[in-house]
């Protein structure tokens, strides 16, 4: 049962309380007054209303939070961890889990990096050199050469990422799962070549860390997928 107060101090009680004023400061403006009672007041008047500004105060500051989103878009800071040593390093101390939340509160996601060529100054100079000295080239050209490369075969499985379809709420089964054998089952190098129709130059200079330039890539592609629709390896 809630207290009878005179009509002033539940009046005061009453303002301190819309205002999302916490139990603590109320008590201090409202000399005389129980937490408790004020508490029943709060029930009593407002069951459903949280106070202003509850929880405990964000140690990082609006700047800090705007430095991170442009550091992560431009790359300054390219892991959760890197946030987290920043954080620390300018006494913010908090745990990984928090950096991640933060990000996320940023609207980043996390995704995984897609695999590319590392690329020197040199080699972006050679590729460019030589995409210019062949830009005039006509398909009679093209046709003259012979593509040749080498790629590796997996005996067991694929060294790409795997996915399975799973509804959310069916159980982990065995088919979803990506079965492994210790020193990854072995595997087996290939070379070979392409042509149009007849060969061209036995030896021709290719930019380094061009894998875009050679369409052999592509024939390695689909016989992979052929090798990977067999019900048992071959």
């Amino acid at each position: 049962m809630v207290r009878s107060l005179p009509l002033d101090v539940q009046n005061n009680i009453n303002s301190l309380l819309k205002s999302g004023h916490p139990y603590s400061s109320s008590i201090e403006r409202v000399s005389g007054v129980k937490k408790s009672t004020i508490s029943d007041y709060k029930r009593r008047w407002f069951p459903n209303m949280r106070p202003l500004n509850s929880g405990r105060k964000s140690e990082i500051t609006v700047t800090t939070k705007s430095y991170i989103r442009r550091s992560v878009i431009t790359g300054k800071l390219k892991t959760g961890k890197d946030v987290q040593r920043y954080l620390c390093d300018i006494g913010c101390v908090i745990s990984y889990s928090a950096c991640l939340k933060l990000l996320k509160s940023m609207g980043f996601q996390a995704r995984i990096k897609k695999h590319k060529p590392f690329l020197k100054a040199i080699h972006m100079k050679k590729r460019l050199a030589w995409a210019n000295a062949h830009k005039d080239w006509t398909k009679d050209d093209w046709r003259r050469m012979i593509f040749s490369d080498e790629t590796k075969v997996n005996v067991w499985g694929s060294d790409g990422v795997k996915y399975y379809w799973k509804r959310p709420d069916h159980k982990l089964r065995f088919h979803h799962l990506d079965l492994t054998v210790k020193g990854g089952g072995g595997s087996v190098m290939m070379w070979g070549c392409i042509t149009y129709d007849g060969p061209g130059k036995s030896i021709y200079s290719w930019p380094a860390q061009s894998p875009d330039l050679k369409p052999i890539e592509h024939i390695w592609h689909h016989l992979k997928l052929k090798l990977s629709a067999y019900y048992e390896a071959p």
